[in-house]
């Protein structure tokens, strides 16, 4: 009704040659009054009836745009030429581009930054750390010295930032169809290790190369 009431008034001023544009908005505002009005004359019933209705058509609205807008800003954000967009990024998205995972196989396939350091166990954990992790990164490119921070040193500790739920999304397989020791005592609980306490370099090739080649190429 709105809608239909606004094109109405748009040709009203294309036909009149430039009716003020205020007097458009107070012809309109009053077109949404007299509507209220009249949905205020209804019963009780009908009138909590239309409300719904209308509540129902904006929400229609508004929540597939919202997905749309949450699914294509999460996609993007989890591209490595997003993360590359930081400097401190850099020689870990070129030692991504070295590895298989990378995209560096005869298969093309490729994963993600995401894919890898972010959980996969359940949707509402992976963007709870997505968001963390984001603002985190966001607020440490702005006030810290990123040329002080021991990188090296930092993937000592890559437990902390690879998950195993996100390798497991791609290697599922391997419990049914690998029987090494390691492997079959992981999958039995037998043991604390994580994926990366032997995989240590996977996703990066050559990340220490690339990180002296970017400390002293400033």
């Amino acid at each position: 009704m709105f809608l239909c009431s606004y094109k109405q008034l748009s040709r009203t001023s294309d036909l009149s040659n430039g009716q003020p544009l205020a007097l458009e908005k107070q012809l309109f505002m009053n077109k949404i009054k007299q509507t209220f009005i009249v949905i205020q004359k209804l019963g009780n019933l009908t009138r909590a009836i239309v409300y719904a209705l209308i509540v129902l058509c904006v929400l229609g609205v508004m929540m597939p745009a919202s997905w749309v807008i949450v699914e294509e800003g999460s996609r993007y954000t989890s591209t490595d030429a997003f993360c590359e967009s930081c400097h401190t990024m850099k020689p870990f998205v070129a030692a991504h581009h070295d590895d298989l995972h990378g995209g560096n196989n005869t298969l093309g396939l490729k994963a993600e930054c995401t894919s890898c350091h972010l959980p996969h166990d359940n949707a509402a954990h992976y963007l709870f750390v997505k968001t963390r992790t984001g603002l985190h990164d966001v607020w440490a490119e702005l006030f810290y010295d990123t040329d002080a921070i021991d990188w090296k040193a930092k993937t000592e500790r890559n437990e902390e930032f690879v998950y195993d739920s996100g390798c497991l999304s791609c290697h599922a397989e391997l419990e049914e169809t690998d029987y090494t020791d390691a492997h079959e005592r992981y999958f039995n609980g037998e043991t604390s290790a994580r994926c990366v306490t032997c995989h240590a370099e996977v996703g990066h090739k050559n990340l220490n190369q690339y990180l002296l080649q970017n400390k002293y190429s400033k």
